[in-house]
């Protein structure tokens, strides 16, 4: 889960919280509002209809018509009033179940279609009594109330932006120092073992980037210390060294004194690129052609290959070949390959070495041999079928993962070991 969505959920979070509270705040006001709008419309229109009252006790029959005619006309609810005789004044209305009801002397507030009845039963007569209805449309009953409902709309939409504009920096400055503590630890993944983490935020963030910084001052101490070591050991190896070139500028072969001084100019190197190495603490990948370096320990390794008779077939394509591993690491690598089958196959038996461009940039480098093949085809460091370390195949593992390749062991078609090393481009 990346820190955006982090902070995305947590919007989101807030975000219903704030529309949950509005829609239980919102909810019961829009229905008071309703309510109270509604009640209202029908007090007044009750009052108007209580206004009638004493035109009913004083007036005639036609005097009442034409006062009931200019009620109706004046307001914007219907008037009818319901004589016992059964003559309807004003506008004309249904005698329905509820005016029914206020006839029998009951005063109520009925709903029907389209809003409501307001009914005054009025006795004046001594035949029973008048009603007067009036009626309330829904129009009227909730006239405003699309107003009002579109301001609280717009108020819950202005709480709601302001929701998410003081939770957008509250996400921001919560997920900081996990941000910070995910770039530090994928810079420590890089090998930059000076990455700390500042720490902020909540305690359990602050003990988090405190655990990381110790982490981090733990293993530059060792990897500091395991430096040390390496380069004195390397170092260590010159004296040795030393000796035996002196003792092969001894030896009487002119021959033999060379190829001994060629092997040990070797060693050398390759214990100088160690101390280099360790020393500038560089464990990323170099670059170099492989096609200079192959043929270069090709031409190394041809002679004690014609001492030993075998035989070297394949093909090495001309280069440039360019792959990212330093010029020692793919030496060292090779060397390990050929060593292995002078070290496992028994003299005389033949090997080949395959050299191609792959597709996308990089080389596949092949080592064959006619030997008895491998009897586990698994790199596992430290374990060797053969009574050796068990770390050539590990080193040449290394070398092409490294350069962005993978190493693959397999059987050769005349049934000897097959190493194919697929090396990545630079």
């Amino acid at each position: 889960m990346t820190l955006t969505t982090i902070r995305r959920q947590l919007m989101s979070l807030v975000v219903l919280i704030i529309l949950l509270v509005l829609v239980a705040f919102f909810l019961p006001l829009v229905a008071t509002v309703r309510s109270i709008s509604a009640d209202e419309s029908v007090a007044q229109t009750v009052v108007e209809a209580e206004s009638l009252v004493p035109i009913l006790m004083r007036e005639d029959t036609e005097t009442l018509a034409l006062s009931v005619d200019s009620l109706a006309a004046r307001e914007a609810d219907t008037f009818s009033v319901f004589l016992p005789s059964g003559r309807v004044l004003g506008d004309s209305a249904a005698r329905s179940d509820a005016v029914r009801l206020a006839e029998r002397g009951y005063s109520l507030v009925a709903e029907v279609p389209g809003g409501r009845e307001v009914l005054l039963s009025v006795i004046v007569r001594n035949d029973g009594p008048v009603v007067v209805r009036a009626f309330v449309s829904d129009s009227v009953m909730y006239e405003g109330v699309n107003v009002a409902l579109a301001t609280l709309a717009l108020l819950a939409f202005l709480l709601l932006l302001i929701g998410v504009l003081v939770t957008f920096p509250l996400a921001t400055r919560l997920t900081r120092p996990l941000l910070e503590l995910s770039e530090v630890s994928r810079r420590l993944g890089r090998g930059d073992l000076a990455a700390r983490a500042r720490g902020g935020g909540a305690v359990e963030l602050v003990e988090v980037a405190a655990a990381l910084n110790s982490l981090a001052r733990r293993i530059s101490e060792l990897v500091k210390g395991e430096r040390e070591r390496i380069a004195d050991l390397s170092h260590r190896l010159r004296t040795p060294l030393t000796a035996l070139r002196l003792e092969a500028d001894l030896l009487e072969d002119q021959t033999e004194r060379t190829k001994v001084n060629r092997t040990i100019d070797q060693v050398e190197s390759t214990v100088t690129d160690a101390i280099k190495i360790v020393r500038s603490g560089d464990t990323g990948p170099g670059t170099c052609d492989a096609t200079v370096v192959i043929a270069e320990r090709m031409e190394f390794w041809s002679v004690l290959a014609a001492e030993q008779g075998r035989s070297i077939g394949g093909e090495i394509t001309p280069g440039p070949l360019p792959v990212a591993t330093s010029s020692a690491e793919l030496a060292d690598a090779f060397d390990v390959l050929i060593s292995n089958i002078f070290s496992h196959t028994p003299g005389g038996t033949d090997f080949s070495v395959t050299l191609v461009p792959q597709p996308g940039g990089g080389a596949v480098l092949e080592v064959a041999d006619n030997g008895p093949g491998f009897a586990d085809t698994r790199v596992r460091r430290g374990r060797s079928g053969g009574g050796s370390s068990g770390l050539g195949l590990d080193i040449v593992r290394r070398v092409t993962e490294v350069s962005g390749g993978h190493l693959t062991l397999g059987t050769a078609p005349s049934g000897g070991a097959l190493v194919r090393a697929e090396l990545g481009p630079p």
